[in-house]
């Protein structure tokens, strides 16, 4: 932190070990000449200890941000979509996998549910902090009597939900509202993006009965959404654009088990809130198998803000 040519090298240091420990990674690669012991810079080949030569910039909501105009541009997106949460899930790991139990439907149902656990400590709340329980979550849903039993009843099963003395709890794993600091440590080797809360609710409960199931694939793509650019790719943790692989249209529809991309470039292509299109697409060339997929930041965003503005250019 720089402060009238004053650092609080201290602070740095601690700024750095509490990073993810994906951005940690990342920053190694960055660079062959020193490493990080504990929060500590040290030459790699004279065991100088060079922290006063480096700098880490501070967080906010476990994000390394640079500048107050960053911080406060960021902040406005998050509040004009009504706020976030934390959504985790493995690297390169897809939701099916993940989740062989639960249906593409549901999945949508799942990302929906996650936009509802409280501040820190993962109770299903509404927005005015009044708890959900049983009956109100199926409400909630819109589902029949009979499928929301079903689906209740695998959420429980499968740990999803828990059924405490203070209420409705959903697993930190999956969703975790609250500083990234303060979260459970299951959630400490797993990626995570934000999903927005108003953006994710909207589409929604513009689906129902059987479309619901297209609503899915903003969850299945999580795992593959490079959390700087907003790119889908290969390797979503890259923070040199250089080295950003994107995933081909037909690449994608592999990895969400589609066997005709065309089918997945129409439910994409489906997928809108007051008529801006949830995903981009750009290519150089005219077979289609070889577009590329951007998401709007809009309903899921994991960058620091730097090149946020860019990314929403693409969507006006």
């Amino acid at each position: 932190m720089t402060t009238n040519n004053y650092r609080d090298f201290k602070a740095e240091q601690q700024a750095y070990k509490d990073l993810h420990p994906n951005t940690r990674k990342q920053i190694v690669k960055m660079t062959q000449d020193f490493i990080m012991q504990d929060g500590v810079a040290i030459d790699s080949e004279t065991g100088e200890i060079i922290t006063d030569k480096l700098h880490v910039e501070p967080k906010i909501n476990g994000e390394v941000i640079k500048g107050k105009q960053t911080v406060d541009h960021l902040a406005e997106h998050q509040t004009a979509h009504g706020g976030f949460v934390f959504a985790f899930f493995e690297a390169y790991r897809s939701m099916n996998d993940r989740f062989p139990f639960l249906s593409k439907s549901d999945l949508a149902r799942l990302m929906f549910i996650g936009t509802y656990v409280s501040w820190q400590t993962n109770h299903l709340v509404y927005d005015n902090g009044r708890p959900i329980n049983k009956k109100k979550l199926g409400e909630l849903l819109g589902m029949s009597r009979n499928a929301y039993a079903t689906f209740y009843k695998t959420l429980i099963k499968n740990g999803i939900l828990t059924e405490s003395e203070t209420g409705l709890m959903v697993d930190p794993s999956l969703f975790y509202r609250g500083d990234l600091s303060n979260a459970p440590e299951q959630t400490k080797n797993l990626q995570y993006t934000r999903i927005f809360r108003k953006t994710i609710r909207d589409l929604y409960n513009m689906f129902n009965g059987r479309s619901i199931k297209k609503l899915s694939v903003v969850y299945e793509i999580l795992p593959y959404v490079n959390f700087n650019y907003n790119i889908i790719c290969h390797n979503p943790d890259e923070v040199q654009q250089e080295k950003i692989i994107p995933m081909t249209l037909a690449e994608l529809a592999q990895k969400l088990g589609y066997a005709d991309h065309r089918k997945l470039i129409r439910a994409l292509r489906e997928i809108k809130l007051d008529n801006v299109s949830v995903f981009g697409f750009f290519s150089v060339e005219r077979d289609s198998r070889k577009k590329k997929v951007v998401v709007n930041p809009a309903v899921i965003y994991a960058g620091n803000g730097k090149h946020l503005d860019a990314i929403k250019i693409l969507f006006r």
